[in-house]
């Protein structure tokens, strides 16, 4: 058989890291296994929940034998995902996040995605960004597009050349097994999915693209991004670090790029501590600062005339005065 062709009616597994969700994991939860397409497994990992969590998954698992369940300490959302790639058996892998929640058809439209273009080593739909008020409904998506990408053309949209949002999500994507065969997240950082997305578009020969918001990314107002900067925050910036180091050596014509996007992380994290502040009494933080400034100044130009809003142009000039 094709390596690139699907088994008849191939098992997804869908992995879900769980952390202190007790008042959403039910209805992220109901959406997955309510999915249309019924041959999934659902991996909770139980990263050493405080709350009620670790309770309610072994009740899932109870209602559900598609349903199961690690409990393990707690280690970040890189190495419980890493626990559920570990025993994963799907011939198809998603993740979920477990505040978030799914359209009922996601996975069926993934799955349709790449059996009409079985070339595809990932499908990729849209993300609906919510605060959580308007629950799923149970329509399947009509009229919905897709669209076949180059690894040169994914490496475009993720490097932002034509503008766009970033899309260094990992939820949206349904992947096939082998792009996650040497594969693992990177442990004790905020900032897995950018590494995490890089890997799999540079480890896929072409991606599909679903022209549908199947994922609902839950905005939770309470505690949304207005926090004064830590030092994780500065993990951000090593990411694209690590990228362009990385694409520097294999895909030389990106290497401009991918230092814009370097610059860009800089200014993202520098904008957010002048907006929301930072511990002023952390030598180490006041250093970064220091140094976040310099390397925004250099590539002040390129960044002025990227792809950007008017508001964060007028928050690049602030920034750099």
């Amino acid at each position: 058989m094709n390596n690139s062709m699907l088994e008849p009616d191939p098992k997804i597994s869908v992995i879900v890291p769980v952390y202190n969700v007790e008042q959403y994991l039910a209805r992220c939860m109901e959406t997955i296994l309510n999915q249309t397409y019924k041959n999934i497994e659902v991996i909770l990992i139980d990263d050493g929940s405080k709350d009620n969590s670790s309770v309610l998954c072994d009740e899932w698992k109870a209602k559900d034998n598609r349903v199961v369940v690690i409990h393990q300490k707690n280690a970040g959302a890189g190495a419980a995902r890493n626990a559920g790639l570990e025993i994963a058996t799907g011939e198809l892998i998603g993740f979920v996040d477990s505040d978030d929640w799914i359209q009922f058809d996601m996975y069926e439209t993934l799955i349709s995605a790449i059996r009409k273009y079985p070339e595809a080593d990932i499908a990729e739909c849209e993300t609906n960004r919510t605060d959580g008020r308007k629950e799923p409904f149970k329509n399947k998506a009509k009229n919905v597009a897709f669209c076949e990408k180059t690894q040169k053309q994914m490496l475009e949209e993720f490097f932002r050349i034509h503008g766009g949002e970033s899309n260094y999500g990992i939820y949206t994507k349904l992947i096939k097994r082998k792009v996650l065969e040497n594969f693992r997240f990177v442990e004790g950082t905020i900032s897995e999915d950018v590494m995490a997305s890089y890997y799999f578009y540079t480890h896929s020969d072409k991606v599909v693209k679903v022209d549908k918001k199947l994922y609902n990314y839950f905005q939770n107002q309470e505690g949304v991004t207005r926090k004064s900067v830590s030092k994780r925050d500065l993990e951000y910036i090593d990411a694209f670090g690590r990228i362009h180091e990385d694409i520097s050596n294999r895909w030389p014509e990106f290497t401009e790029y991918s230092q814009i996007n370097y610059a860009r992380a800089n200014f993202t994290i520098l904008g957010k501590m002048k907006l929301y502040g930072y511990d002023k009494k952390d030598v180490n933080l006041t250093c970064e600062l220091a140094k976040m400034k310099k390397i925004v100044r250099q590539n002040f130009k390129k960044l002025l005339f990227w792809k950007m809003s008017l508001s964060r142009k007028i928050l690049l000039i602030w920034v750099c005065i």
